[in-house]
């Protein structure tokens, strides 16, 4: 189990840099790398979701998540994240992580809480599901900047 514990803890090292590394590097493919081929990413609360269903589906597959943000990529300068609290559990090969980020716009700076609740394939190697739980608070402002200049 030591192992495995290990291996998933670096997935979730690389996990994390590489959300960071793809902001900086304008490069989406970077989101994915430690992602199964099947990984499925769904975001909570579905109260939220349902409130934005032009930015969210509540299920979506490595390729959408790609070209979803491919565009939000365009408008960040700087991303930083803070991962607050890590649980790994390896007998049911999931972890979840508390993280903090932050984003630099030309236009704003934003930090918003995340939770993740990851599964990993049988060695811990890749992600095999993500849940991804937002701070709807401060999501909201965020969304609703956008929606006013997309108006």
């Amino acid at each position: 189990m030591a192992e495995l514990r290990q291996a998933i803890q670096k997935t979730i090292d690389t996990f994390v840099e590489n959300n960071t590394l793809a902001v900086k590097n304008k490069d989406v493919t970077l989101m994915s790398s430690v992602l199964a081929d099947g990984c499925i990413r769904m975001y909570r609360p579905l109260s939220f979701i349902r409130q934005y269903p032009q930015f969210f589906k509540p299920q979506i597959s490595n390729a959408e998540y790609e070209t979803q943000m491919e565009h939000e990529l365009l408008t960040m300068q700087d991303a930083l994240q803070n991962v607050t609290r890590t649980v790994i559990d390896t007998t049911e090969r999931a972890a979840t992580l508390w993280v903090e980020k932050t984003v630099h716009t030309a236009a704003s700076t934003s930090t918003v809480e995340v939770v993740y609740d990851l599964s990993f394939t049988e060695d811990g190697g890749r992600i095999s599901q993500v849940v991804e739980f937002v701070d709807t608070s401060e999501s909201i402002k965020v969304l609703e900047q956008i929606l006013s200049k997309m108006a």
